[in-house]
């Protein structure tokens, strides 16, 4: 099993307006919108797989993360320690994530997004799967 650690640090988002809409980009696995140095960064995070299959890798970061559904379907593979198992995010319920995770949108790929919401520095260690 191939594990590999990146590091965020503090200031890892891009500039953004204040009091006015965000940009952000279609068909687009993930992306930061905006945050506040040293304390927390919001992101959209759009899956391209679209079945369990497809996802070769799972992610775990140092701090926990929230999701939160707001269009379409998500599915999360989790594992915490007991094996994976598949968690479907429910639209305006938020989950808050701890463990190995990677998603996929089991209409198609970027059909569904999720807000993202962590701190501003974390560490991840990527992991193979199988």
């Amino acid at each position: 099993m191939k594990a590999k650690l990146v590091k965020t640090q503090a200031g890892s988002f891009p500039k953004f307006p204040f009091s006015k809409g965000l940009k952000y980009k279609l068909r687009k696995e993930w992306q930061v919108l905006c945050g506040d140095k040293n304390h927390w960064r919001v992101g959209y995070y759009s899956p391209w797989q679209s079945s369990n299959k497809e996802v070769k890798q799972l992610e775990k970061h140092n701090i926990p993360e929230l999701f939160l559904l707001l269009k379409g379907e998500i599915t999360l593979i989790m594992d915490d320690g007991d094996g994976e198992y598949e968690m479907k995010l429910k639209q305006m319920e938020p989950v808050v994530v701890k463990g190995w995770h990677c998603g996929y949108c089991p209409d198609g790929a970027y059909t569904g997004i999720s807000i993202v919401v962590e701190r501003d520095k974390f560490s991840t260690i990527y992991r193979s799967r199988g």
